[in-house]
């Protein structure tokens, strides 16, 4: 599989204070929604997020929207967005 880098990495705070991790690809956003996110922060943008980074892995939808939503989606958790 062709990794989809985004053109603007995001840096957000893990669960753990203090530290950061740089998303940098449509794989990783995905990686960190399921396995590193928030257990208990589930909501609308989760949601969509989680299905825009499918369809880009399809072809219907470009890497600047999964990057939207995953920022969308980091903001209705509470995650810390150190740059957008």
């Amino acid at each position: 599989m062709v990794r989809q880098l985004w053109d603007h990495p995001v840096t957000i705070e893990t669960v753990k204070l203090g530290h950061y991790v740089m998303i940098n690809s449509t794989e990783r956003a995905a990686e960190f929604l399921l396995n590193e996110w928030p257990d208990t922060v589930e909501g609308k943008a989760y949601v969509a997020a989680a299905q825009v980074l499918v369809k880009v892995h399809e072809g219907r939808a470009t890497i600047g929207e999964a990057r939207e939503a995953f920022i969308a989606a980091a903001r209705e958790a509470g995650v810390f967005i150190y740059e957008e």
